[in-house]
């Protein structure tokens, strides 16, 4: 054999060599049993919260007569929600027959004297009756997104107009009208006003201009290593390089920028070869309780049955935080029995804010007007299905600094997703209608 071939072949060899090591690094998988690969030890970074702390109504509207009254104070929807959980509930009847359609259930929602209290998403009746006294044995396996108070008699309804649900109980006449003294007094409300956006879709706004206040507020931000304990089954069995840490069984990637990680778990089979004994809503909750814990300004913000997916969104004064990064949210994705993927924030905002100032933004109706421009020809009046007042989270990743700006704009719920109209556009907007 020539020199030449040699060098060739000790070459090659030195290639396979350093691949299979490499290979080894990062994807060695640990002979662990069964017990091992689902037991973790609780590891603790911010707080703990319990499911009903966590899922719980956001916005709460009286309709009297013809018009409509409501709030995002969450002390007063917290109070009202803690005073249904008090009553007995009992003689449930699936009343969805009488509905042909999600029309026709919105038009039975905002009849005279009902008082809504409005969930994010879909919950499954299943999961809320744990949190809830109810006499009856059985009850109906359906999922709802507001509850209502009828004023003038005995009844409560579950009720989803998505999901074409309507399920009537019935509790004691007097704890209602305590109810209704308490929380049907239009002083305490703020005006709503019914935008037609089409002849089969309107929406619920709150009338006028929106005086809030935008704010800074300091982060204050965990090791990442705290999520490496948290998350690994066997943290010493971790190897990291960069920002990636892996024991073969899973993966972790740290992203600076955003202070986010993500963890996803290389094990996890397809997502239709078993299902959980417990609802994923609710296995969701306990798995961030026993992986790093919660802001306790966090709250449920949608559930998606099919693709097993779970979200919670930060709150700041009773309205939701968004940034286009994910940075105000804790995304779960389920394979199987397991967590497939988790997303989240490594960061908690201090307890107060750094400085705060009231602002005031145009009517709804006025930022309707800017939206449809902004969609132009795409606009579709059917996929809109909300607005609301939130708060966009704004930081730099240029910079150090540890602030970030809470500013307030309106978002639109569109086709399926939130969506805000930059400043820039929102400018240009604004001039072209003056």
């Amino acid at each position: 054999m020539s020199w030449e071939g040699f060098k060739n072949i000790l070459l090659v060899s030195l290639i396979l060599i350093s691949g299979l090591l490499t290979w080894s690094y990062w994807f060695y998988q640990p002979t662990y049993n069964e017990t091992e690969k689902t037991n973790y030890v609780q590891e603790k970074i911010f707080s703990n919260l319990e499911p009903d702390e966590v899922v719980k109504p956001t916005k709460l509207i009286y309709h009297k007569g013809d018009l409509s009254y409501g709030t995002y104070s969450e002390e007063m929807i917290t109070s009202a929600i803690n005073s249904i959980k008090k009553w007995n509930l009992f003689n449930f009847q699936d009343q969805s027959s009488k509905y042909k359609n999600t029309a026709a259930i919105n038009k039975f929602s905002e009849k005279d004297g009902f008082i809504e209290l409005i969930f994010n998403d879909i919950v499954p009746l299943s999961f809320y009756k744990n949190y809830l006294k109810i006499e009856d044995n059985e009850l109906p396996n359906v999922n709802f997104d507001r509850v209502i108070i009828h004023t003038g008699n005995d009844s409560i309804y579950f009720v989803s107009s998505e999901k074409k649900t309507v399920i009537q109980a019935s509790v004691d006449k007097s704890l209602i009208e305590d109810f209704t003294k308490e929380y049907a007094r239009v002083e305490n409300l703020e005006s709503y006003t019914k935008l037609k956006l089409s002849e089969t879709n309107s929406i619920l706004v709150p009338s006028g201009e929106i005086k809030v206040n935008e704010y800074d507020f300091l982060k204050k931000a965990s090791d990442v290593k705290s999520f490496k304990e948290a998350l690994f089954i066997r943290p010493s069995t971790v190897k990291q390089e960069g920002d990636i840490y892996t024991d073969g069984l899973s993966i972790m990637k740290k992203n600076p920028k955003t202070s986010m990680i993500e963890y996803k778990n290389l094990v996890v089979g397809a997502k239709d070869e078993k299902k959980l004994e417990t609802h994923i809503l609710q296995s969701s909750i306990e798995f961030i309780n026993f992986h790093a814990g919660w802001d306790t300004r966090h709250r449920y913000a949608s559930l998606d049955e099919y693709s097993r997916e779970v979200a919670f969104r930060l709150y700041i004064d009773g309205l939701p935080v968004f940034n286009e990064d994910g940075m105000t949210e804790i995304h779960l994705e389920y394979g199987t029995q397991n967590v497939k993927r988790y997303e989240r924030s490594y960061f908690n905002l201090v307890d107060e804010p750094l400085d705060q100032s009231e602002v005031t933004l145009p009517t709804a109706n006025e930022a309707l007007k800017y939206f449809k421009i902004d969609k132009g020809k795409q606009y579709d009046a059917n996929k809109l299905t909300d607005m609301t007042v939130g708060y966009k989270l704004i930081y730099d990743d240029n910079s150090a600094t540890t602030l970030l700006e809470l500013k307030p704009v309106w978002y639109y719920q569109y086709d399926g997703s939130w969506m805000d109209i930059s400043e820039e556009d929102l400018g240009g907007l604004m001039d072209g209608l003056e």
